[in-house]
């Protein structure tokens, strides 16, 4: 067994000095460069004690276990490791299904031989990786456990490696007397985990005879109420085999902060636009573009490494895709990122995969008042033209999805996009002054004025609300020190008139 291991390789990532000495935090991704790429995030206490592993989002329409999972990837522990797969299958994420057609948890034949899809190879082979001592699966269920309608909710089942049933018994016992459960809603222990059905813990107590549980909440109750649900059996589980939970992690202070803020030179052809130095899961944004070429188009982003991004103008596919020379802003942050600027701003970043329906982001911490944000597409897995749309933003989150040309019907993927929230008004970050705001823009060119003067600026703007449904695009010129031009640009693949409504945009200058 793990106990008392230290940090294990697991391919390329960031790490980052935890609160107390010795101790790291730390991430990956599995699935690195396709649809179905996903993170991995390990705290490491420097301190010997279990390996505690945590997976949730093996099924993309069970809320309740990808969120509390994510919850948990911000724990520390005060001994051993904590290693948390919150979104499992992002792709199911991603579309809220579970699928029923190619569902993941039967793809874990449970005594030996190769997992079925190339997803449950690579989760396997993290559960390999890590050498967990326990494995917590986190689900839900539209039903009850031996209510007669189909549903296993509100139930542990075990593993069968002792002391899975007994600690299992505990949990219960504690859950239902802490949370009031009764009746339906209370927790029960359901059957033993055997290594007989393809499942992720039936393999893990066929092949590793690790204790474990798959939790199951029910989906009759608040998604809020399970959530809290899942944190606690976790937390009260892993407080039986003596690992506890540690101080929550603080927020990143200004000299923590790395991100780059620079403008790229672009045209038709793609170029490598270095970051600079190394980041372990990027997010890059380029939303909009300068107007020198008149035909619509947008900075498209592809083959993103921990150190560069490749970056061109794209236009539509109704036209020959041979554009002029155009500047782009591009922000780069960590993913993960929640930074506290000079002046006490704040800048949050992230990325997921995103389709062509709109999706729910949330904000690791609220915001004080509507964040601006900005949103690009990182990937280019479907060959498709694509711009990143954003709606409905609040302190606590924003949607998003995916949109290519009007006349188009052709993107059934999705992609991995990148975003970056920001405090509106002035600041300061690293030493470099910005400044966030919105303003209402349409297809007329109109001004926009910075606050203050900026050298060398680097400027970003995308639209950030649904009021038109074209496909549109930022585009800007004469942009100076102290302002830029700027006007919302449709495509004209299902007819010609560029005409749009007004739309809030969201913009952010730098200071080169």
């Amino acid at each position: 067994m793990a106990l008392g291991a230290g940090a294990v390789a697991l391919g390329q990532g960031t790490g980052d000095a935890a609160a107390s000495s010795g101790a790291s935090r730390s991430s990956h991704t599995i699935m690195s460069g396709t649809y179905m790429e996903t993170t991995v995030h390990e705290y490491d206490s420097g301190v010997a004690g279990p390996t505690t592993l945590v997976v949730g989002g093996i099924h993309g329409d069970e809320r309740s276990g990808y969120e509390a999972a994510e919850t948990i990837s911000d724990w520390s522990v005060k001994s051993g490791r904590l290693v948390v797969l919150p979104r499992a299958n992002v792709d199911a994420i991603a579309r809220d299904v579970r699928p029923y057609d190619n569902d993941l948890n039967r793809d874990f034949p449970p005594t030996g031989g190769d997992c079925y899809s190339s997803l449950a190879r690579g989760i396997w082979q993290t559960v390999e990786q890590v050498d967990p001592d326990w494995v917590f699966d986190l689900h839900s269920s539209r039903g009850i456990y031996k209510s007669g309608d189909g549903g296993v909710g509100q139930a542990l089942f075990p593993t069968w490696t002792s002391p899975s049933r007994e600690n299992g018994e505990n949990a219960v016992a504690y859950l239902n007397d802490a949370f009031g459960l009764t009746g339906d809603m209370a927790y029960r222990m359901g059957n033993t985990l055997d290594a007989d059905r393809d499942m992720l813990m039936h393999r893990v107590a066929g092949m590793l005879d690790r204790p474990g549980f798959i939790c199951e909440t029910t989906e009759k109750a608040p998604l809020e109420d399970q959530i809290q649900w899942h944190l606690a059996t976790v937390e009260h589980v892993m407080g039986q085999y003596g690992q506890y939970r540690g101080e929550p992690t603080q927020s990143k202070t200004p000299s923590s902060a790395k991100y780059v803020a620079r403008t790229a030179t672009l045209d038709d052809y793609w170029k490598t636009f270095d970051f600079g130095e190394y980041y372990g899961n990027p997010v890059v944004v380029a939303p909009s573009v300068s107007y020198v070429g008149t035909d619509p188009a947008h900075p498209r982003l592809s083959n993103l490494t921990n150190r560069s991004v490749d970056v061109r103008v794209e236009e539509w596919n109704y036209l020959n895709d041979v554009h002029y020379q155009e500047s782009a802003g591009v922000l780069a942050f960590e993913d993960d990122a929640n930074l506290v600027g000079d002046d006490g701003g704040r800048i949050q970043a992230g990325r997921q995969h995103v389709g062509s329906a709109w999706e729910e982001v949330s904000f690791d911490d609220s915001f004080d008042s509507a964040p601006i944000v900005l949103a690009s597409p990182m990937s280019d897995y479907s060959g498709i033209p694509v711009i990143s749309r954003i709606r409905r933003i609040t302190r606590d989150g924003f949607q998003i999805l995916n949109q290519e040309e009007d006349a188009s019907t052709a993107f059934e993927d999705q992609e991995m996009t990148g975003w970056v929230a920001i405090e509106p008004g002035t600041g300061s970050l690293g030493g470099r002054r910005y400044e966030a705001g919105r303003v209402t823009m349409d297809d007329a060119m109109r001004s926009i004025d910075f606050s203050r003067s900026y050298d060398d600026p680097v400027f970003l703007a995308s639209p950030t609300t649904y009021n038109g449904w074209n496909t549109v695009t930022v585009r800007h010129s004469n942009l100076s020190s102290t302002g830029v031009d700027a006007f919302l640009q449709e495509e004209q693949s299902a007819d010609w008139e560029q005409s749009h409504t007004a739309e809030k945009v969201s913009y952010v200058v730098f200071e080169g």
